[in-house]
């Protein structure tokens, strides 16, 4: 049995105080849900010696706000996985995991999930045992045999999809609000891949209200049909004019995640907008999705083999976009109706 070291729990009331008792105590870290933070604990990846719980700090729910969607950073997962209004990210809310967590888990703790490893997401024994890594304790990464990379894999299921939407996060710091857009929060270092300041709390997901012709597809890969994090995710929105191999595409956004400690938006797009989404168009970006596509060891299945479904998810999504379709994970979790 895992146990955890001991530790102090606070409980704040809004946003303002979270982030006060975060900066008065020694070691502090913000605990919703607890999917992610708490099993680190046991494992003794994270030292945090007090959790600030902001489960009654945050917002939850989502509203309109002028051509925008603004979701509390405590949404769960379960609850965004039934949201009519964004399909593409109730179908990959709809994908995390299992129901148990998806009940727990919050829509700001998957935007912020740590990366993971083979070689970091274990015991303290099993990691000393190998010598530590290079994001816990360690010189030296594993996956990548040297001792100045780490490709720990950000494993997140809505964030390609919220990517893809053109999202963006509203944080709340010591020195006040401030937004960002979800495509500059991530760096490529599995060791620190978020753009925020220490002890930043992340309040609000705003998703631009998607035109009335918009269509969005989420594919997962992993090993069983619930509960494993993905071993590749490809989110793809896009505005289409008509059905079938003629539709126009006037916008197109393909994003993949699950392969480095950085989510990918796929580019070269720009001189298919405006043309059909042909055969041969759907061919030449899943090819262009193949070759940009650089999975790293850092999790479950063969980098070949997760590089390959990248090129044949994508075609599968532009496929399921063009006859107007928001089609389920391949792998069988529900979306949402």
């Amino acid at each position: 049995m895992l146990r955890m070291d001991g530790f102090d729990f606070v409980r704040a009331s809004d946003p303002a105080e979270a982030v006060a008792l975060w900066h008065a105590q020694p070691d502090s870290a913000y605990i919703a849900g607890g999917t992610d933070l708490l099993p680190n604990l046991k494992h003794r990846i994270v030292q945090a010696r007090t959790l600030v719980g902001v489960g009654d700090a945050l917002a939850k729910g989502w509203a309109r706000v002028g051509e925008a969607y603004e979701i509390g950073a405590g949404t769960t997962l379960a609850a965004l996985a039934a949201m009519g209004e964004l399909p593409l990210l109730a179908t990959a809310a709809g994908a995390v995991a299992g129901p148990q967590l998806r009940n727990m888990g919050t829509i700001g703790g998957n935007v912020l999930l740590d990366t993971r490893c083979l070689f970091y997401n274990q015991t303290e024994f099993w990691r000393k045992s190998l010598g530590y890594c290079l994001k816990a304790e360690g010189t030296w990464c594993h996956v990548v045999g040297g001792p100045k990379t780490c490709v720990a894999t950000q494993s997140s299921d809505t964030v390609p999809a919220l990517m893809a939407l053109g999202a963006r996060i509203r944080l709340l710091g010591p020195g006040g609000a401030r937004e960002l857009d979800l495509n500059d929060l991530f760096k490529f270092n599995g060791m620190d891949h978020l753009k925020l300041s220490a002890g930043e709390l992340l309040t609000h997901v705003i998703v631009p209200v998607p035109a009335a012709e918009a269509r969005g597809s989420y594919q997962k890969l992993r090993t069983r049909g619930a509960i494993d994090f993905p071993q590749l995710g490809v989110a793809i929105w896009g505005r289409l004019q008509g059905v079938g191999p003629t539709a126009q595409i006037d916008a197109l956004r393909v994003v993949i995640g699950a392969v480095s400690p950085q989510p990918k938006a796929l580019a070269g797009l720009d001189p298919f907008v405006g043309g059909p989404l042909s055969d041969e168009v759907v061919s030449a970006i899943a090819e262009q999705a193949f070759k940009s596509t650089r999975p790293q060891g850092s999790v479950h299945g063969d980098s070949a083999w997760r590089r390959h479904m990248a090129r044949v998810f994508v075609r599968r999504g532009l496929l399921a976009l063009r006859e107007g379709a928001q089609p389920a994970p391949v792998d069988g979790a529900p979306a949402a109706a």
